[in-house]
């Protein structure tokens, strides 16, 4: 606001100057116009539905860059602020997850965390609920680099007399979402390797074996075997609290599985 105000001052000079010259003809005329032009230059940046460019607006924006330049917590106010200016919900969360990954360039976990929550709290819809997902996933994997490539090395022996058509993975949470946390369905089945499972085999991103890893869950493993004659099932649970490297591996051997 002071830039602004220095800036008036300087370009109102050589009109006080010419209102002040006892010759000056034109006086009222341009006073008129002066008074209009710069008028109307205050109202534009004072107002929230300016023309050129809003002060409110360019205010918030220097306030949240200040807070992400130092890692702060991004108070509510200023976020809804800047953001009730847009046209639409859509192109207010389209701004905010600007502002997010703003925050997540410079390393500020702790603002773009602030941004995350705030923006979650305001666009609680379930339109916005996948794509704060992903945010939180972009943060998760942002912040901690190391559980980033996290996942699960699933080892199998084949059930005595089967050949095998496909087989399917599904991890969940006892008692958590209703939502597996990864799932894989295996068509060619080559039982000579492991298989693996990340987070790029979650139904929902963001909700997926990294963030299980991450948060130490107990996790549920549910493996389905299509043979030619009968299928069969085999169930593993496992407390990530205990593993290692962020890498798990599950053995289901032969005597496991159980007719479905």
């Amino acid at each position: 606001m002071l830039l602004i105000i220095a800036i008036s001052i300087i370009l109102l000079l050589p009109i006080l100057s010419y209102l002040l010259h006892p010759l000056s003809t034109q006086k009222s005329t341009v006073f008129l116009i002066s008074f209009f032009l710069f008028g109307g230059f205050v109202l534009n940046f004072q107002s929230t539905n300016s023309l050129i460019g809003s002060w409110v607006q360019a205010t918030h924006s220097g306030s949240i860059t200040k807070v992400i330049s130092r890692n702060g917590q991004l108070e509510s106010n200023i976020l809804n602020e800047y953001l009730e200016n847009q046209s639409s919900q859509e192109e207010s969360f389209l701004l905010g997850v600007e502002i997010f990954y703003k925050a997540l360039e410079h390393e500020s976990f702790d603002s773009a965390e602030s941004i995350l929550r705030l923006l979650n709290i305001k666009f609680s819809t379930e339109n916005f609920q996948v794509p704060i997902f992903n945010l939180l996933a972009d943060l998760r994997d942002s912040k901690y680099p190391n559980i980033a490539d996290s996942h699960l090395l699933l080892n199998l022996e084949k059930p005595f007399n089967c050949s095998i058509q496909s087989l399917e993975f599904f991890v969940s949470i006892p008692g958590g979402p209703e939502v597996d946390i990864a799932s894989k369905k295996i068509t060619s089945v080559d039982i000579s390797a492991p298989f693996k499972l990340d987070k790029f085999d979650a139904l929902v991103r963001g909700f997926d074996i990294t963030s299980a890893f991450l948060q130490q869950e107990t996790i549920k493993i549910e493996a389905l075997l299509e043979c030619a004659d009968t299928s069969y099932q085999s169930f593993k649970t496992m407390d990530l609290k205990y593993s290692k490297n962020n890498i798990e591996q599950v053995f289901f051997y032969a005597n496991e599985w159980l007719k479905k």
